[in-house]
């Protein structure tokens, strides 16, 4: 290649920022499906059902229905769809591969391959949560992620191709090839500044837009600007003539900012949080839940606690990070119609015994599902409180239900229906998803959403 263009010569030195690949769709499309079917007994050497890191059929097929059934448990923001991979595994694209390697993996995987495969898998596992972060990446982590490329294909060449000659078709140039990804990100940046997802779809969409067959180019040119000059005049109609423009199409004006409704809590640290509307008319807190306010109002140190406290109730709130957490009704699990997104992580701490005899506090991960956010007026100012229940955990003693155990490596709870109470809307951190084996929900890792189909 090089002999029959020199006038290229240049180039080769570059390599490889000078056309850089596509790490997106080199990973979700190339290795991490590969490796599901090394797993899954799909990619055989010689027909060997013997390789230590094959799972069983059943096992196989377990996984898939757990797959599906983590449809209801999961937010539709961490994932647009869960499907039986066993059923459906031709039909799978970046979406699914991209909750399987970052999420849903880590938890079925678990125990069901060889500690030394799982770790491989772990491995590209902790890159990827890394590469594919919108949010951008430090110079520690590059490094980060270079060591665990380095581990992941320096173990499966070693681990699973072998080095022998029958096993030459596990010998595939697109795991080499993860090599390039750290210096692509030191020369172009981040993975999703180069991805060809978003080009992909629009190129999806532009064939409906073709009417016209002796002349497609023509006609697609004409369709593509009208679309283009209709988004422009639609847009600034609706931002700088709302007024005219509702006149016009007999619409009412799209409100500006936040649902009418809302109460915005302001924050010390970060982003505001925004309770949305449905809302409930201001009401007497009594029983448990009063109890419970006395309690979170006594901790947050108020002044004066009156006797009797009114609420304004919410039933959805759009935390600091942009997703939006619901409620649980009360007296039933989960509507198995739509997602659950109530189920969320809180920033705790609790108090330890140093051994130098003082007292000092580490972070501790708690869990509870909404039910309902509570806006109070205490101390002259407006207050807000999440009012959630507990999480049932092996960890916990009788009647105490607080913390998430460890299995695997991975936190894991047994369910809700535990102890209520109130905690400040500052202490709510993200919403989770979960898998359940064998009855026991397991914390999904929680990934940030390129867009809302992503």
């Amino acid at each position: 290649m090089r002999a029959t263009y020199p006038h290229l010569e240049h180039l080769w030195s570059m390599v490889p920022t000078a056309a850089p690949h596509h790490t997106m769709h080199l990973v979700l499309l190339n290795v991490v499906p590969h490796l599901w079917k090394l797993f899954a007994g799909l990619k055989l050497v010689n027909k060997n059902m013997d390789e230590t890191y094959i799972m069983p059929k059943a096992t196989v097929s377990l996984i898939g229905r757990e797959l599906r059934g983590a449809r209801r448990t999961v937010p539709l923001a961490q994932a647009r769809t869960l499907r039986n991979s066993d059923v459906h595994l031709k039909s799978f694209k970046a979406v699914d591969w991209t909750h399987f390697i970052l999420c849903s993996g880590e938890v079925l995987l678990a125990g069901r391959v060889p500690t030394a495969f799982y770790d491989i898998f772990m491995a590209l596992s902790r890159a990827c949560r890394l590469l594919f972060r919108p949010s951008g990446v430090t110079k520690a982590e590059i490094e980060a992620i270079d060591g665990d490329i380095k581990y992941f294909v320096s173990n499966y060449y070693a681990k699973i191709y072998r080095g022998t000659a029958e096993r030459l078709p596990l010998c595939l140039s697109m795991i080499a090839s993860l090599l390039d990804v750290v210096p692509l990100l030191w020369a172009c940046g981040p993975a999703w500044v180069v991805w060809q997802f978003p080009m992909e779809r629009k190129i999806g969409a532009l064939g409906k837009l073709i009417g016209s067959q002796s002349s497609p180019h023509a006609n697609l040119t004409k369709s593509v600007t009208r679309q283009c000059k209709a988004d422009l005049v639609t847009s600034f109609g609706e931002t700088y003539l709302p007024s005219e423009w509702a006149d016009m199409t007999g619409k009412p004006p799209m409100p500006a900012g936040l649902p009418a409704g809302s109460l915005t809590v302001p924050q010390s640290i970060g982003p505001d949080c925004v309770l949305l509307p449905p809302r409930s008319d201001p009401a007497a807190i009594i029983g448990a839940e009063l109890a419970g306010m006395r309690a979170v109002l006594t901790q947050e140190e108020a002044a004066a606690v009156p006797r009797n406290i009114l609420a304004k109730k919410y039933f959805r709130a759009k935390l600091c990070s942009g997703l939006v957490a619901g409620s649980k009704s009360v007296g039933s699990d989960c509507d198995s119609r739509r997602r659950r997104n109530y189920l969320l992580r809180m920033n705790s701490t609790e108090n330890v015994h140093l051994p130098n005899g003082t007292v000092g506090e580490r972070h501790v991960s708690t869990f509870g599902a909404v039910l309902h956010y509570a806006a109070v007026y205490i101390d002259d100012r407006p207050m807000a409180f999440v009012y959630v229940e507990r999480v049932k955990s092996a960890k916990d003693r009788r009647g105490q239900y607080r913390y998430a155990a460890t299995k695997y490596g991975i936190e894991c709870i047994l369910g809700l229906g535990a102890a209520r109470y109130y905690v400040p809307v500052a202490a709510l951190a993200e919403v989770v998803g979960t898998i359940e084996r064998k009855r026991v929900h397991f914390i999904l890792f929680n990934r940030e959403p390129f867009s809302d189909c992503q």
